[in-house]
């Protein structure tokens, strides 16, 4: 067989099959999460952000109430303070769940852009004490709803609360 009889094989680059093009979206999708196909709604959301200009700095939170359609029913923002990037996050959550029990809803999901914040009140606490007792008051405030769900998304799917803080934060 002569080398114009064979089939192609494709060659192989160091590091794999992938082209820079590919290697970068993937990288690009592990580090920032790729966007989940949204599944529709069947409970009210609440979108929490909180964030600091420096680390600490002044800080603002927001949060965005939504009907189970993604609605908007009623949305808010603060100034905080002189806070971390952390400390706002959590106490947005404390907002989100302010809001929606000022709306007597009582099944919820609670959307973040925080990892460190989502996992602090599923268990998974953090070890400064300052953090921690936030931690606690977001999970004792957690339940005076029936049914409710921790849900982490990119900052790309949580931009109603982050136009809201970043418009403290930046004017």
């Amino acid at each position: 067989m002569t080398d114009s009889s064979r089939p192609r094989r494709a060659s192989r680059r160091k590091g794999g099959t992938l082209r820079d093009g590919e290697r970068r979206q993937l990288a690009l999708a592990s580090r920032h999460g790729a966007a989940p196909s949204p599944a529709p709604a069947r409970r009210h959301r609440v979108l929490c952000d909180g964030g600091s200009r420096g680390n600490p700095g002044p800080a603002a939170i927001a949060a965005v109430l939504l009907t189970p359609a993604g609605e908007v029913l009623h949305q808010h923002a603060a100034e905080i303070g002189r806070a971390t990037a952390a400390t706002a996050e959590y106490r947005a959550l404390l907002l989100g769940l302010e809001l929606a029990a000022a709306h007597g809803i009582d099944a919820l999901d609670v959307c973040s852009d925080s990892k460190l914040a989502i996992a602090g009140v599923q268990g998974q606490g953090p070890s400064e004490p300052e953090l921690a007792a936030l931690a606690a008051r977001v999970r004792t405030a957690s339940t005076q709803f029936s049914d409710i769900g921790w849900v982490w998304h990119p900052r790309a799917q949580n931009g109603a609360a982050d136009g809201l803080v970043r418009g403290l934060l930046w004017r």
